[in-house]
C-alpha cells in the first residue's frame, strides 16, 4: 500500500478537526496534485459535506456510516473500505470521531495520525487521556507504527506564549505540527468555499499546517520503506489487547474448552460402558461356572 494514509481523530468535537480533513484533502488535491480521497466515518458527515457542497475539487469524499461501534464488524468494515479507496488513491484522508468503544488496532491502517487539540487545561487532559488509551500502537515493536502528530488547532497566540505542549508529560513520542490560528471567518465558509481560496491569517496557518503535514507522511514512507516485515508478523499484536482479538481469543478458548469437556465425557461414557460389558462378562462367567457345577455333581 503505496498511498500516503492519514487519519484526523478526536475524542471529542469543537476541535476543529472536520475542518483540517477537508481543507487538508483539497490541499493534497491542488497544491500537492495529488489524487486523494476523503473517507468520512464521523456520524455527523461535516467534512464529506464540505467537499461536495463547496466549489468544484477533484476530492472523491464519501460519507461512511457503519453502524453500531461495539459492533467487531466495525473494525472489519473500516479496514475493507480503507483498503479499497487506498488502491485507487495517492493520499486517502479519514475523518474520525474517537469513541471508547472504537478498536485501537484501526489506527495501524495508517501512516499518520493526527490529533487536532486547543490548548485549554481540560482539553490537553483529555487529549492526553485519550492517547494514553490508544497508546500502544504507537510504541508497536512489529513493522513501523503510526507516527502521531498533533496539532493545535483554533488557538491564539496569547495561549501559545506559555507554551501548553512543553508543560504536559506525553506517554508516546509525537511531532508538533504548526498551530492553526482562531478564524471567525471560517466558519462562513463551510459548504461554499476552502479556508485556501481567501487570504487570510487561518489560511496561512492551514497551509503551513499541511504541508508540515505531507513532509511528516514523506519521512514517515521513507522509514517503512526500509523495514522488512513478514507476512506472519503483520498483525502487530501477539497478544490480546483489542477488541477484535480478545473475542476470536475467547471464541476459541471457549470452542478449546468445550472439545475437552466432550472428550473428557466421551472418555467418561467408554470407560462406563467397558466396565458394564465387564461386569456383564463376569456375570456370564459366574452363571456358566454355576451350571457346570450343577452338571458334574450331578453325575
Amino acid at each position: 500500500m503505496n498511498a500516503l494514509r492519514i487519519l484526523v481523530v478526536s475524542q471529542k468535537g469543537g476541535v476543529g478537526k472536520s475542518t483540517l480533513s477537508a481543507n487538508l484533502s483539497v490541499w493534497f488535491s491542488e497544491m500537492a496534485f495529488k489524487n486523494t480521497v476523503l473517507l468520512d466515518l464521523d456520524p455527523h458527515g461535516s467534512s464529506s459535506s464540505w467537499v461536495n457542497s463547496a466549489r468544484q475539487s477533484a476530492v472523491f469524499a464519501e460519507h461512511a456510516v457503519l453502524g453500531d461501534f461495539e459492533s467487531r464488524r466495525w473494525l472489519i468494515d473500516c479496514r475493507s473500505r480503507i483498503r479499497k479507496y487506498v488502491a485507487k488513491s495517492e493520499v486517502l484522508v479519514c475523518d474520525l470521531t474517537w469513541t471508547a468503544a472504537m478498536d485501537a488496532e484501526l489506527l495501524h491502517e495508517f501512516d499518520l495520525v493526527v490529533v487536532p487539540t486547543s490548548v485549554s487545561s481540560i482539553e490537553l487532559s483529555a487529549t492526553i487521556k485519550f492517547i494514553e488509551s490508544v497508546g500502544w500502537v504507537f510504541t508497536a515493536k512489529t513493522g513501523i507504527p503510526p507516527t502521531l502528530l498533533i496539532c493545535p488547532s483554533r488557538v491564539s497566540n496569547d495561549e501559545l506564549k506559555s507554551d501548553p505542549f512543553s508543560k504536559r508529560r506525553f506517554s508516546v513520542p509525537f511531532m508538533l505540527l504548526p498551530p492553526i490560528h482562531y478564524d471567525e471567518s471560517v466558519r462562513q465558509l463551510f459548504k461554499k468555499k476552502f479556508v485556501f481560496d481567501v487570504d487570510s491569517t487561518a489560511s496561512k496557518s492551514y497551509s503551513r499546517c499541511a504541508e508540515a503535514v505531507y513532509n511528516a507522511g514523506t519521512i514517515h514512507q521513507q522509514a517503512a520503506s526500509s523495514v522488512v516485515v513478514k507476512f506472519s508478523d503483520r498483525r502487530v499484536l501477539a497478544t490480546h489487547n483489542t477488541k477484535l482479538s480478545r473475542y476470536m481469543a475467547e471464541k476459541t478458548s471457549t470452542a478449546g474448552i468445550g472439545n475437552k469437556y466432550s472428550q473428557s465425557d466421551l472418555r467418561r461414557s467408554s470407560m462406563t460402558s467397558s466396565r458394564k460389558r465387564e461386569g456383564q462378562r463376569s456375570s456370564n462367567l459366574r452363571g456358566l461356572s454355576r451350571i457346570l457345577e450343577s452338571v458334574i455333581s450331578s453325575k
